[in-house]
């Protein structure tokens, strides 16, 4: 009886500890571990969310004013932390902007603020260009 019962826990225990190895290793390769600029990245990109969340625009003006305070909060944030503006990125930049400026008539400052408020939510570096932060303790 004592086979029996032992044979029955030995058949039952097998497919568990297969079962919980599999999804371990399935969860292991889904959630890798976030660099540091990842992790601030999105909790400074929910703190901006978070500050804007609330307010309502109706005219053109006061979308620019959301969107315009969502990014200075994502700035102050990321600085806090000590991430500021790459001076690589910059350089990368510039011309981009002024190409922007010319082909969409505007101003060379707003071409590089459009392309500012693009690039600082991106937290994962590239190998086609400079990754906007830079850590500077």
């Amino acid at each position: 009886m004592k086979n029996i019962h032992f044979l029955i826990l030995i058949v039952l225990l097998i497919p568990a500890m297969i079962y919980l190895f599999a999804f371990n290793q399935i969860y292991r390769s889904q959630h890798t571990q976030k660099t540091m600029l990842e992790k601030v990245g999105d909790e400074c990109a929910g703190i901006a969310e978070n500050s804007v969340a609330n307010m309502t625009a109706v005219v053109e003006f006061q979308k620019l004013e959301i969107q315009g305070r969502k990014f200075n909060v994502m700035r102050r944030c990321m600085a806090d932390h000590a991430y500021f503006e790459s001076p690589k990125w910059t350089a990368y930049a510039k011309p981009i902007a002024q190409s922007n400026s010319l082909n969409q008539k505007i101003s060379e400052d707003e071409a590089i603020e459009n392309l500012r408020r693009s690039h600082m939510v991106i937290f994962k570096a590239d190998s086609n260009q400079p990754i906007y932060w830079e850590y500077r303790p």
